[in-house]
């Protein structure tokens, strides 16, 4: 869903004629005409320098074709040296790239070359491509660590403020009750006192119960995935004026379970699209539905509200780290998130798990 940001490259003007069209062979070809012409320019020196030097009546000069074979040979190591290092420059180019990118610096880019070669400038290209989309990755990842991070000191805020504005003025309203019953005259006023105790603790065992679901639904590990939607979805059907239906398919044996980490992952996947749901989508009908399908698991959330631009919103620091978030929970089960929501006409999104590939049905 993502795009890779663009990246503009300077290059080199092209040239033409012959330089460019030799500048432009593959590297195999490079190396292939280099040696020919180095083969030629000795065979005809050779030659050259045998019929003028080497020949004559007196006989073979050893010392002669002694230097010939000696200059002969350093000159063709010399000049093939020189032609590979020049032919081999793009491929130094993307190993220096690759030596930057594994010390951590994602900004490292393969540049075109003097003596470029088309397949390693295509190579480069990809690593680039590569390289932009690692990149984007990484901020996503550093912006949703830090939506992480805020999220978790304003749950700890949120947690710490319900304890100190109910729990703990119950139980001092508890304790102010108890001291109140110790003085209690009559038996009628004693069991008045009792009865308003009574409810007072009852109030507040609820309150401490629904803190506890909220931060982690006790359901879920009692009864499982199915069950734990049920109670989830019609929380959320008595909390807000939205039409919600939630059905199943493929779960006829109500009691068998999936892996607990599959079922925490859609569990939160559903939770994170019903929440964008009531936050954004404005929408009066939402349908969830959970199927088991040969080999794989889905849960999938429609909403007949407004709809979005999917690349647009998956670029947004908002509500595009919570879709990028569902995304990432569902890489750690090996599954898929499809997004389809086009603006004016709601939106769809689908969690596709594998079961063959964690462990099928516990």
């Amino acid at each position: 869903m993502t795009t890779a940001a663009a990246t503009v490259q300077s290059r080199p003007a092209p040239r033409t004629g012959l330089g460019s069209a030799l500048l432009g062979l593959p590297l195999f070809l490079k190396v292939l005409v280099a040696n020919v012409i180095v083969v030629l320019i000795g065979v005809g020196l050779g030659t050259w320098f045998t019929l003028t030097f080497v020949a004559s009546p007196d006989g073979v000069h050893w010392p002669a074709v002694a230097v010939m074979l000696v200059v002969g040979f350093a000159a063709s190591a010399l000049i093939n040296a020189a032609v590979l290092r020049l032919a081999l420059q793009p491929l130094h180019a993307l190993e220096r790239t690759v030596d930057h990118v594994a010390t951590g610096d994602l900004s490292a880019r393969a540049h075109p070359v003097l003596f470029r070669d088309p397949d390693v400038e295509r190579l480069g290209e990809t690593l680039n491509s590569m390289l932009d989309v690692l990149q984007e990755h990484r901020q996503l990842l550093q912006k949703m660590s830090e939506q992480v991070l805020a999220a978790q000191e304003d749950e700890r805020k949120r947690i710490a403020r319900e304890l100190h504005d109910e729990t703990a003025q119950s139980l001092t309203t508890l304790l102010i009750r108890l001291k109140i019953l110790e003085k209690a005259r009559t038996s009628e006023e004693m069991h008045g006192q009792i009865d308003e105790l009574r409810e007072l603790t009852a109030q507040t065992l609820e309150a401490v119960r629904v803190l506890a679901v909220e931060l982690r639904p006790t359901t879920l590990d009692d009864l499982g995935l199915l069950a734990a939607l049920e109670a989830y979805t019609d929380s959320y059907r008595s909390r807000l004026p939205i039409d919600l239906t939630f059905s199943t398919a493929g779960f006829e044996d109500r009691d068998s379970r999936l892996p607990p980490q599959v079922e925490l992952v859609l569990y939160r996947v559903v939770q994170e699209a019903l929440t964008n749901v009531a936050k954004h989508a404005r929408a009066t009908e939402v349908h969830v539905e959970l199927s088991r399908r040969p080999g794989a698991v889905i849960a999938s959330i429609t909403d007949d509200g407004e709809g979005f631009n999917v690349e647009e919103m998956m670029r947004s620091r908002e509500r595009g780290l919570g879709l990028f978030g569902m995304q990432e929970r569902l890489a750690l089960v090996s599954g898929q998130l499809v997004i389809d929501s086009t603006p004016g006409h709601g939106t769809r999104i689908t969690a596709r798990v594998p079961l063959h590939l964690t462990g099928g049905l516990a």
